[in-house]
This record gives C-alpha cells, sequence and structure tokens, in this order.
C-alpha cells in the first residue's frame, strides 16, 4: 500500500512541511502526481467582476492581505475575456485584455512595482477615470491598501483619484459606473469553510483508504470520518462564524491552511504506515478537534498559521462547566438511560479515545481516585471538552455554548434577522453604554430609558431618549461574500456605534452589573470616540447642570440636577 495521493494533495498546504506551496491559486492541477486534484471556490465577487466587465464596464481596485485571492480574480478575468489562457504571468505583472467592450489592464499586484511605475499605473487610472472612460479603456488593479494610500498622497498631481478612492474606501456604497474599490478583508471568513470541507471529504478522494489494512489506526482517516458528518461541520463553520462577529478576517490562503492540518495533523500516509505503538499514540492526539486549537503544536506553526493563533483563544477545552465536567467523569454512570447512552456514543472506544483506554482509566480513576496521578484528568479534561462541543449534536441535555468565553452569545446570535429582538435589545445596550461612559453603577431606567452622555468626573453632557436612538443590522453585500455579522447604534440618525460581539458582550456584561475589566482594550477606543462625537451633537440646557450622585442607600448612581 502506497498510501491516499489526496493526502499528499493536502499535505502541499502544510507550512511546516518540505512539500509545501505558498503559490495557492496556481497550482491546483499537479502534474508531478500520478493522480492530481482540483477545486474551485464559487464566489459571488467572481461573478460580480465578470458582470462590471461585461455589461458595465469601468475600473476596479481589489485590495486586502496575501491570501485574499486577489491575484486568482485577476487571472480569473483574463481568462475570462481573452482568448487564450494565462499560463504565467510576465514579469512584468500586467497584462492586457482586448475585448468587445475595449481593453482591461491587468495589474497582478500594484504593491510589488518599482515607485515610478506605480506613480504612472495610478497617473493613468486617474485620466480614465476622471475622463469617464471614454476612450474605453479599464484597470483592473490588485494592490496593498497600505501601499496604495501611501503612494497615492505622496504625489500632489494624484489629489483627485486619491479622493476617489478614499471615498470608496469609507464605503463600498460609494462605489460607481467609474471606479470601484473592492476589499477582500469585507469577505466573511466562515462562507468558504463549509464548502471546503464537503470538497475535501468526498469519498472519491479517501477510496484509497478503504482497503488500506491501517485504517483503524489512522488518525488522517478518522478525522476524515468525523469531519464528513454535518454537525460536526456545523460546528467547525460556527467557530468560524465567531470569528466573523468578532470581525476578525481569516484570508481563504489561511482558512486552506488550517483545514488542511485539520485533517492530516501534519501527518502522511508514510507516518502511519510506518508507525509502531508508540507513534500510534502520539498520531491518536492529532484528533481534528485538538488540531483545530493547535494543541500539542510547536510555537513556530503558531507564527505560521494565523487561524490557530486566533482560535487558541476561543478554546472551549480551556473553560469549565460544571455540568458538562461531571458529564465527562461520570456520564456513564449518571442513572438517567439516555444520558448514558449519550455518553458512550460520544466518548466511544474509537483512536481519539485511544480505543478503550480512556474508559478504563476513568473507571479505575473513580474507584481508586487517591492512587492515581491526576495530571490524567488535567491532561484529559480539556480534551474532551472539545470533543463534547464538535460531536455533541442538539442542546437537549448540555448547552455546549457554555464552553465559549461569551456569556451573550446566543443572545446576539437571536438579534440577526429578528425586528423585535433588535428593538427591544436597545435599552439593555443604552444602560450599559452609561455604565461604560461614567464608569460607575448607574441605576437602570425602569420603563422608558435615555442615553446619558457623561464621563468619569460624573458631569452629563447631553440626554437622548429612545426616540431619537435606533438600532439596526447591517445589509447583506451582493458584490461579495458577506453574511451580516454586526449591527449599529444610531443616535439622531447622525452618530453611529458600530456593535459587533465584543461590544455586545461588553455593554450587556455592564447592563448586567458586571465590571469594566472585560474585553475593556478591545472596545473602549470605539466607545470614547462615540461618546465624543455625541457630545459634539448634545444640546445641555445651559441654566441646568446634570451630574450623576451617589444614592447611598441604594448603592447606585442616580442624576441630579444642579440650578443657578
Amino acid at each position: 500500500m502506497v498510501g491516499n495521493p489526496f493526502v499528499t494533495y493536502l499535505d502541499k498546504f502544510n507550512v511546516l512541511s518540505p512539500n509545501h506551496s505558498k503559490i495557492y491559486d496556481e497550482y491546483s492541477h499537479d502534474t508531478e502526481l500520478e493522480q492530481s486534484f482540483e477545486f474551485t471556490i464559487s464566489t459571488k465577487i467572481e461573478n460580480h467582476l465578470k458582470n462590471i466587465f461585461s455589461n458595465n464596464p469601468h475600473s476596479v481596485i481589489l485590495t486586502g492581505n496575501a491570501g485574499d485571492g486577489k491575484t486568482r480574480l485577476c487571472r480569473l478575468i483574463y481568462d475570462e475575456f481573452a482568448e487564450d489562457r494565462l499560463e504565467n504571468w510576465p514579469e512584468s505583472g500586467i497584462v492586457t485584455v482586448s475585448y468587445e467592450k475595449g481593453t482591461i489592464k491587468i495589474v497582478k499586484d500594484l504593491s510589488e512595482l518599482k515607485e515610478e511605475v506605480m506613480y504612472n499605473i495610478l497617473l493613468e487610472l486617474q485620466n480614465y477615470v476622471y475622463n469617464q472612460h471614454t476612450d474605453r479603456t479599464f484597470f483592473l488593479i490588485a494592490a496593498n491598501e497600505g501601499k496604495l494610500s501611501k503612494t497615492l498622497s505622496r504625489y500632489n498631481d494624484l489629489d483627485f483619484l486619491r479622493k476617489q478612492i478614499m471615498s470608496r474606501f469609507d464605503s463600498h456604497e460609494n462605489n460607481d459606473n467609474q471606479l470601484s474599490v473592492i476589499n477582500l478583508l469585507d469577505v466573511t471568513s466562515s462562507v468558504y469553510v463549509e464548502k471546503v470541507l464537503r470538497e475535501w471529504n468526498k469519498e472519491e478522494y479517501w477510496r484509497a483508504c478503504e482497503h488500506c489494512e491501517k485504517k483503524t489506526h489512522c488518525i488522517i482517516y478518522l478525522n476524515h470520518r468525523r469531519t464528513s458528518q454535518p454537525n460536526v461541520q456545523q460546528k467547525i463553520v460556527d467557530q468560524y462564524r465567531l470569528l466573523d462577529y468578532l470581525e476578525t478576517h481569516i484570508t481563504l490562503r489561511e482558512m486552506l491552511i488550517h483545514m488542511s492540518y485539520l485533517l492530516t495533523g501534519g501527518y502522511v500516509c508514510k507516518d502511519i504506515l510506518e508507525a509502531d505503538h508508540r507513534h500510534i499514540g502520539e498520531q491518536s492526539k492529532k484528533v481534528y478537534y485538538q488540531n483545530f486549537y493547535g494543541v500539542g503544536i510547536g510555537e513556530e506553526a503558531f507564527s505560521e498559521m494565523k487561524a490557530l493563533k486566533i482560535f487558541r483563544t476561543l478554546d472551549p477545552g480551556t473553560y469549565s462547566y460544571s455540568a458538562i465536567d461531571d458529564f465527562i467523569v461520570n456520564g456513564d454512570i449518571n442513572g438517567d438511560k439516555e444520558i448514558e447512552e449519550l455518553y458512550n456514543r460520544v466518548f466511544d472506544n474509537d483512536l481519539d479515545m485511544e480505543f478503550d483506554y480512556f474508559n478504563k482509566t476513568i473507571k479505575f480513576y473513580r474507584e481508586h481516585s487517591q492512587e492515581i496521578d491526576s495530571s490524567f484528568l488535567d491532561d484529559w479534561m480539556p480534551r474532551l471538552r472539545r470533543k463534547l462541543y464538535f460531536e455533541l449534536g442538539g442542546q437537549k441535555y448540555f448547552n455546549t455554548l457554555k464552553l465559549l468565553p461569551f456569556e451573550y452569545l446566543e443572545q446576539y446570535i437571536s438579534l440577526f434577522d429578528n425586528k423585535n429582538a433588535q428593538t427591544n435589545i436597545r435599552k439593555d445596550l443604552v444602560n450599559g453604554l452609561n455604565r461604560a461612559f461614567s464608569r460607575r453603577f448607574i441605576q437602570k431606567f425602569k420603563s422608558s430609558f435615555q442615553l446619558k452622555v457623561s464621563n468619569e468626573t460624573l458631569m452629563i453632557y447631553g440626554s437622548f431618549d429612545k426616540r431619537r436612538i435606533d438600532f439596526s443590522q447591517e445589509l447583506e453585500r451582493e458584490d461579495l461574500d458577506r453574511l451580516p455579522s454586526k449591527f449599529f447604534l444610531i443616535v439622531e440618525n447622525e452618530v453611529k456605534l458600530k456593535i459587533n460581539l465584543s461590544v455586545f458582550e461588553y455593554l450587556m456584561r455592564l447592563n448586567s452589573g458586571g465590571t469594566h475589566n472585560i474585553l475593556s482594550q478591545e472596545v473602549e477606543i470605539l466607545l470614547n470616540t462615540f461618546r465624543n462625537e455625541l457630545i459634539q451633537i448634545s444640546e445641555p440646557d445651559e441654566e441646568v447642570l446634570e451630574i450623576y450622585r451617589l444614592d447611598r442607600e441604594n448603592g447606585v448612581y442616580v442624576e441630579h440636577e444642579l440650578d443657578e
């Protein structure tokens, strides 16, 4: 048995492997393999770009991080409108396509070019945009946002183009039929994960494993079987969805690296086939729910794999929840037949449980807890919390969201596409804001509510009642793959506070009596900016000074007016 060639393909995404390929967009077909693999992920932006150059041609700038797919999109547009396919980029990184609507000049990466060349391209682009593309020449430019902004600000004669581009950086809604700037950082990370998991778990890619004598001892094959299950796939997507809620972006490249490691744990078939008993024990620890968070991997991997570094802060294995911990230790002797069956179904005797080792040891632990090394549970509890989080279907007995570091995640999720819930949540958020601004435990409003703009001196600069406060969900994008992931609290239809999961969690904790130290670093700059903008539109009564004073009887701060 020589192994599964698809596993060899996945190893090309392993940044720690000598087989690692850095050009994910352009090597999907590998002629060196006896059997090669190709896959594509359909995206909205592809169709949007095709539609622009087909029906309403104008110049387009693509920005984003390395790995967001800018080069792939440039190649796709060339292949769509040129008579031939682009085999290799010229050294200049610039190609030209003539088609029925005019000419498209495609710049693979503006940031790689010498500054003089960049300047000339931007000057040319400025002329096209200013003259409304009367000569029917259109640019498609991939660029780094920082480098692009720096170059534009350096030359006064690019001022027109700079203003045009900056307005589009402010909002994609400022794109028009002369120039579009599309930031691929706006793509939500969760959109493509399920597509990749479904593609890479197709049975046709794993048929070579079916007759392998080592498949019951193969952690790669086990990871394939588990991540083929719809409920497990959904939990993986849910974890990526958390990043959307937190406005943390994972590039397509980083996601592919992460999903590859999730499946293989960094191993190839040779490692499995040559493994002895000791190696099998080590390989069993590379189960997908451990790999997802980079458990047991060296620090150099975290520097190479951004996804691991980010997800480590969301690891359900590190958060203890008594009901779940008790189930892990005692669920098979619970006394409730359904719970015991659930326990045996989740904590089975498969490879990741080291076959019957865990079940035998946990029984021994219960009977002889004073005689067993306490490190046994220290090692296994985080691992089994992760397993339970991903593999327990439904929430009938245990709410696995309790293993995540957010108290109000369920409520946050429930707000999407629920106008009534969005309207009702305003009062709690406003109370949280009142406490955030003053940094005091402010008394809640009993019926109606008002947003009081104050600071730590306890002076109130202005008030806004509920009729002047709106709460809305971000709109879905038609041009690229972005799921609505945040909300806005809008005062006087003028001042807007972006509310992502971090801000929501912070304000809801303050609303329920929590302290200011949790999540403060993530949200305080945003809240201070919001407060300053509110002060600017406030109209305080010049004859009455409004402050907060301590109500010692109730232990809260209340409003108080000081007349002249």
